[in-house]
């Protein structure tokens, strides 16, 4: 029995385990300042006019609180109509912005996060690991880490990708 639970020590010796922050590489891989320039750019123009249709709304309200005194109630009524519309119009442009880029991002992710795991899966094979870990451990000492080499071959595959676009145009 003894034997057997130092064979298994020994053996547990042996493993070769990594840890891979998901967050760092989030914040800092090319793929990820790529697509938010993308969402940007794509989105962009579409967030600026919420945000110019929210400033008009709030004109508006200021408007009708100064005037609201000195108006009739017919003009009253109409002024404050014409501010419901334009919140409901408001909403409505938000949530379809909103779920947009939602989907967007999500479709986006998923294909950083395949590009992710088969990066790990490629290190792990090429420098002999047995185990990789990443979201949920609650410490790994630094020589575990193995992030900024992940970072490295996610910058080298987006580098490539952009020579390789380059060439195409």
């Amino acid at each position: 029995m003894l034997l057997l639970l130092s064979a298994n020590a020994m053996a547990a010796g042996a493993l070769k385990i990594g840890y891979v922050s998901v967050e760092k590489i989030l914040a800092e891989s090319p793929q990820v300042e790529a697509v938010n320039a993308t969402m940007m750019e794509r989105f962009g123009g579409r967030k600026t006019e919420l945000q110019e249709m929210e400033k008009s709304i709030k004109e508006m309200q200021e408007n009708y609180k100064r005037n609201e005194l000195v108006m009739t109630e017919d003009k009253l009524n109409e002024f404050k109509n014409n501010i419901i519309t334009k919140i409901q119009e408001f909403k409505q442009k938000e949530a379809l912005l909103s779920q947009e880029v939602n989907t967007m991002r999500n479709q986006e992710l998923a294909v950083l996060q395949q590009s992710v795991r088969s990066i790990i899966q490629d290190v792990a094979k090429a420098d002999k690991y047995d185990l990789i870990l990443s979201e949920g451990v609650a410490y790994a000492d630094d020589k575990l880490d193995i992030t900024s080499k992940i970072l490295d071959r996610m910058k080298k595959a987006f580098d490539k990708d952009k020579d390789k676009n380059k060439d195409k145009k």
